[in-house]
């Protein structure tokens, strides 16, 4: 435990040396460089929109420069998935759920190595757009530098806790969870592109009547005011009209709930849509699908 300033600087100067070796620079964008975390061996994760050249990826660690080839990429995201040949570097020990006020710190290695310390401001973010919500992301006020993009968010223990990223939040620094970054990151490696789950409804949040907010165990959902034919919805039995209320066990009350809930689950798989339908509480099965066009649900 720091017991004087001098205790405290020293500590966050030997977080940041420890975990260095497991921060490497990425050269896949024309005059400039950018930073990649090492996720597991010989794997590198990066942002998506620092990844300009497909075809020329160079990867340098401690040992030197390695080739990289592309496994895959998302946008909504922001994340870059990167095979490395000869990788020397190891990942970083995870850390557990950011907490609201610890110590962190965002570093970067677009050439040097640089860092920032900061505090998280808040352990429950979201970055919405008309490709969908993207949940599981960490406010803090460490300062993101130009280049530090694809860079870690660390704890006071040198463990992994985020992905940081301009993209995810301009003026200030949101960083995607290592728990939400990890089924992304997977998906990434095993399809070369993430698989997102897909209902083919448009849906607006409506307040329910009283008789029904009491069959439903709430007051609100999402009232279905389109539903694409051909899509899993539809051959659901998915109608407009119906208020949606739930997914399996879990209530939908919100946009909010329907991304969170989509986020995980996986693709083809079967599962109960909870409606309210003419007054009446209803169950319909539906095997999701994936989405192919970012502004559906």
């Amino acid at each position: 435990m720091a017991t004087t300033l001098k205790d405290y600087s020293d500590q966050l100067a030997a977080v940041v040396e420890s975990a260095a070796a497991a921060v490497v620079t990425v050269a896949a964008r024309p005059g400039r460089a950018a930073t990649g975390t090492v996720w597991e061996d010989g794997v590198v994760v990066t942002s998506s929109h620092v990844v300009h050249d497909q075809e020329n990826i160079t990867v340098r660690d401690g040992a030197g420069d390695h080739k990289a080839t592309l496994a895959g990429r998302d946008n909504t995201s922001d994340l870059a998935v990167l095979r490395v040949e000869g990788l020397a570097a190891g990942p970083l020990p995870r850390g557990g759920a950011a907490r609201t006020g610890s110590v962190v710190l965002a570093i970067g290695r677009p050439s040097d190595l640089r860092a920032s310390v900061g505090h998280v401001v808040s352990s429950e973010s979201r970055q919405s757009g008309w490709r969908g919500g993207l949940e599981g992301l960490v406010l803090s006020d460490a300062h993101l530098y130009e280049g530090f993009s694809g860079g870690p968010l660390v704890d006071a223990e040198g463990r992994l806790i985020g992905l940081n990223s301009w993209y995810y939040g301009r003026g200030s620094t949101r960083s995607l969870t290592t728990e939400a970054a990890d089924r992304l990151v997977k998906s990434l490696l095993s399809h070369g592109r993430v698989k997102k789950p897909y209902l083919g409804i448009g849906t607006q949040p409506v307040f329910l009547a009283p008789e029904a907010a009491q069959k439903a165990g709430q007051g609100r959902g999402l009232m279905v005011i389109g539903v694409e034919e051909g899509s899993p919805a539809a051959t659901a039995g998915l109608l407009q009209g119906d208020v949606l209320v739930g997914i399996d066990d879990g209530a939908i009350a919100g946009m909010r709930h329907l991304f969170r809930a989509l986020q995980g689950i996986e693709v083809e798989s079967q599962h109960t849509l909870k409606v309210i339908r003419s007054g009446e509480l209803q169950e319909l099965k539906v095997t999701v699908g994936e989405r192919a066009e970012p502004d559906r649900a």
